[in-house]
């Protein structure tokens, strides 16, 4: 937070780019309570309209994005990388909704184990976050998807939903995985 005011003071020439890492190892050994709030972002983005942020986040808890991710952060891009916990549906949710404006690059990997048990981000909903990221955030060009399932008709929506806009669609061949009744017709 107090590195946000500094940057924030109009005497600073103006950000275009700031790279921020979040790890677990760090936030086990700090508080999340020295983040900056969203009014910290909304006075940097005042002084600096053009800034574009990017996240990398390893092995952060939902609950733990969850707390960092305020609105007025200009996210243009975020990589999640983990080997203990995942993401959930509710964070692509909530970075679907507040970022996209600015969103071009997501990227999600889980760098598991057992590859017969990949966590899927829809959670027996009927909409899928990814699928609604690709719908609400008209700037996307990247999607990397490792180690999550990604079901083959959502695979489908995403890619036609942005279209060409969309330069990269990565995904595991591991994570795609099909309807009983798709499998039965293919």
């Amino acid at each position: 937070a107090e590195m946000a005011r500094v940057l924030a003071d109009s005497n600073h020439v103006p950000l275009h780019r700031l790279s921020l890492l979040v790890h677990s190892v760090s936030i086990m050994h700090k508080s999340l309570d020295n983040m900056p709030k969203d009014e910290n972002w909304q006075a940097l983005t005042r002084n600096s309209t053009n800034l574009r942020v990017y996240i990398m986040a390893f092995d952060v808890q939902s609950d733990d994005m969850l707390r960092i991710l305020k609105p007025s952060i200009p996210l243009e891009r975020i990589h999640f990388d983990s080997y203990v916990t995942c993401v959930s549906g509710a964070v692509v949710d909530l970075i679907s909704r507040q970022y996209d404006k600015f969103l071009t690059h997501f990227i999600l990997m889980n760098d598991v184990i057992d590859m017969s048990a990949f966590p899927d981000l829809s959670d027996n909903r009927n909409e899928d976050p990814l699928v609604l990221l690709a719908w609400r955030c008209t700037r996307l060009s990247l999607l990397a998807v490792h180690g999550y399932t990604v079901w083959a008709h959502n695979l489908i929506a995403i890619a036609r939903l942005r279209g060409s806009d969309l330069k990269v669609l990565e995904v595991t061949e591991e994570s795609i995985d099909f309807d009983q009744g798709e499998l039965a017709d293919q």
